[in-house]
């Protein structure tokens, strides 16, 4: 884990709490910064005041029993991870707890150190996974519905038309849903790419070579086109981009949805896109950096923009930036994102010794 983890632990049980707090202090290869509270009311409260990642639920609370304790932290956070936290007696209900919702549960007594940790890999992956499929599932249904719907009743409705004697107006009605039908189809093409993209961005690498990334940088620039209307876009690019040992494809998926990205999303009236080289870091990782000078991403999307399906004001079919993300992961990297004075996107990538 590169990031801190903010865990919510509601635990009204002090010798607990403070166990679970020295076993997480001393994890190998993982940071996490824990709040504590003792009551369901005030894990409540903290859960609408602070960004929290996972949540370490004790079932039996001073204000709260059972399995209402967890449906009443569930309702309020059924996006965030939870592991019960259960005593012998009350071990049925956090089944119980697991079937409604919750990713995991725990008994305490039985629980060191290497568990915790791995529970709470295990349980924000899953949710992650989760949220995903949930996307996966809208998108299906809601934006392949749409097009689809559309070329059926054009379809249809050509049908009828050609079954009528011609006339000037029936060729225009043609020529209109013709029109519609392939402009659909486009955008439904777009959509399952994009899908299959993203289910192969995360699958061993094959076919490696040593990348110049500058080479793979122009040539997104040439074939993206630059489009920004009728504005000038200032490029700002560091000559030596390095090398990476990788499959070509996936370097240039990376540079593309970035600088794509950076581009659709700038609405400034001087565009700027700035593309630079960070050297290696200490696991010899090779990072990157991609800024715009458009208005940023918005704040109630920075957490979630590297989700599949999540989208920005310009649309779009909300998977390029999960597929950098899984391509960094795959490559032993990381992706991410923060606003200065733009949207601003780092990743790194190390060469695949595959």
């Amino acid at each position: 884990m590169d990031e801190t983890l903010r865990i919510l632990l509601i635990e009204d049980n002090p010798a607990d709490a403070d166990l679970i707090e020295d076993m997480l202090s001393d994890a190998e290869g993982a940071c996490f910064d824990i709040v504590h509270t003792d009551k369901l009311a005030s894990g409540l409260e903290r859960l609408e005041q602070s960004e929290i990642d996972i949540v370490l639920l004790d079932l039996s609370l001073p204000d709260s029993q059972g399995l209402e304790t967890f449906t009443s932290v569930y309702s309020k956070a059924h996006k965030t991870p939870i592991i019960v936290l259960s005593g012998l007696s009350d071990e049925t209900v956090a089944l119980k707890a697991v079937s409604e919702g919750a990713q995991d549960y725990l008994v305490k007594g039985k629980v060191d150190r290497d568990l915790l940790v791995r529970a709470i890999r295990y349980a924000l992956e899953r949710n992650r996974m989760l949220v995903e499929l949930d996307g996966f599932a809208h998108t299906v249904s809601h934006d392949l519905r749409g097009p689809l719907t559309a070329m059926k009743l054009s379809g249809e409705t050509l049908q009828k038309i050609v079954a009528a004697p011609p006339n000037e107006k029936t060729a225009h009605s043609i020529n209109e849903l013709t029109r519609i039908i392939v402009d659909n189809v486009d955008k439904s093409s777009v959509l399952i790419k994009d899908l299959l993209d993203l289910a192969e961005a995360g699958q061993t690498p094959k076919d490696l070579e040593v990348v110049d990334v500058r080479e793979t940088v122009d040539r997104v620039l040439e074939e993206t086109g630059l489009g920004v209307g009728d504005r000038e876009l200032t490029l700002e690019i560091d000559d030596d981009l390095g090398t990476i040992r990788a499959n070509p494809t996936h370097v240039y998926q990376v540079f593309q949805n970035l600088v794509g990205n950076a581009i659709s999303h700038n609405d400034n009236l001087e565009p700027t896109v700035v593309i630079s080289y960070l050297g290696e870091d200490d696991q010899g990782r090779h990072k990157y950096r991609v800024k715009d000078n458009g208005p940023g991403i918005p704040p109630d999307l920075i957490d979630t923009v590297f989700f599949p399906f999540t989208k920005g004001r310009a649309g779009g079919t909300g998977i390029g930036l999960s597929i950098v993300e899984k391509i960094s992961k795959v490559y032993g990297g990381y992706a991410r994102v923060y606003n200065d004075g733009g949207a601003t996107f780092e990743f790194a990538m190390a060469d695949y010794q595959g």
